[in-house]
């Protein structure tokens, strides 16, 4: 990782590796957090089940994108509905209100962050991850406890989960 001494430094994160929890719904990891990249961007690979679908929002302070390694989701970007299946790249310009539904179960997809900082978001929310399995009852927070966390982090829910609509 990076050191506030020196050059920066290249680094790798194995397979399997990273600090993980489960939040908002599914498995997240991060491979590449904001300190690492001296806030440029940030990396996390989530395992994403359709309790993972967020509520309509909108990020202001960061552009989002996510790479579909393996799985299908459909993305809602403004007026845009693009499908997802995997070896997909989506890209989410900040501002603009954005969803997603989860449409194969698990999905593993790598979510990218620039400038980074989301991936504290996810695991403020979280718990740490002990194994594969979700616990029980794993859900999106209550919006009560998802919408204040969220505007900490420059993130506004506009809008109810694409499936409730």
């Amino acid at each position: 990782m990076t050191s506030d001494v020196g050059p920066r430094r290249p680094f790798r994160v194995d397979a399997g590796a990273g600090r993980s929890v489960w939040s908002l719904g599914g498995r997240f990891t991060t491979k590449a957090d904001s300190a690492a990249t001296e806030g440029r961007f940030s990396l996390v690979e989530a395992v994403a089940l359709r309790s993972t679908e967020p509520p309509l929002h909108v990020h202001h302070n960061e552009d989002e994108a996510w790479y579909v390694l393996h799985g299908h989701m459909t993305f809602f970007v403004a007026d845009d509905v693009l499908e997802a299946p995997s070896g997909t790249f989506v890209f989410a310009p900040r501002l603009l209100p954005h969803t997603f539904t989860v449409d194969v179960e698990p999905t593993r997809v790598l979510v990218l962050t620039s400038p980074g900082g989301f991936e504290d978001f996810a695991m403020e929310l979280g718990e740490p991850a002990e194994g594969d399995d979700p616990p029980r009852g794993l859900a999106l927070p209550a919006p009560e406890v998802l919408g204040p966390v969220a505007a900490r982090y420059g993130i506004d829910v506009v809008g109810a989960p694409r499936r409730a609509l």
